[in-house]
């Protein structure tokens, strides 16, 4: 009887091992997975406003990531994914007269599980050229990570920020092209 509840323990011991072993911990975003590469219909043109005239970017909002509890995206790993993502597609350089974009994070709606979890990132971007606005507007983008692509609950959340972001800015660059012309 008692060899019996011996087993038992140490098969319940072996199992919360396993299942600790399968829980992951919360990672921060990473730049390069939010950062858009020069893309056809969003690259400036050398007759194009802000053609290689943003000379800073300033963000605010982001939250760093908490390893035991969701990850996050950070106001470093946004302004780096944010000026890679300008830079890709001609904005960055101090050939024109200075233009400033500011970034300001309103909102990461994030699921607090699921199979296929989506977030929903709500950002207000301002650009300013001499003192003036050039471009002011808020855009809201979703990014859905799936099953198929992470076992883990916080790889599939930290996949759909970056996802998120990374629909955000294209969102952005597409609406200040449009309008900035």
């Amino acid at each position: 009887m008692n060899g019996v509840l011996i087993a038992r323990r140490l098969a319940a011991v072996a199992a919360v091992a396993a299942l600790m072993g399968l829980t992951a911990c919360a990672t921060p975003s990473r730049p390069e997975a939010m950062s858009l590469p020069a893309t056809p219909g969003l690259t400036a043109a050398a007759s194009d406003l802000g053609y290689r005239s943003v000379t800073s970017v300033i963000v605010s909002g982001g939250r760093e990531t908490n390893p035991m509890f969701s990850a996050q995206v950070s106001n470093e790993d946004f302004k780096t994914a944010l000026e890679a993502s300008l830079d890709a597609a001609g904005y960055m350089g101090a050939d024109g007269p200075p233009m400033v974009v500011t970034a300001n994070m309103i909102e990461l709606n994030q699921p607090m599980m699921g199979l296929d979890m989506s977030v929903t990132s709500r950002i207000q971007y301002s650009v300013t050229s001499d003192g003036r606005v050039v471009f002011n507007d808020t855009v809201a983008a979703t990014g859905t990570a799936t099953m198929g692509e992470a076992f883990a609950g916080v790889e599939r959340l930290r996949l759909a920020n970056e996802k998120s972001i990374k629909e955000n800015i294209r969102q952005f660059l597409q609406r200040f092209r449009s309008t900035a012309r």
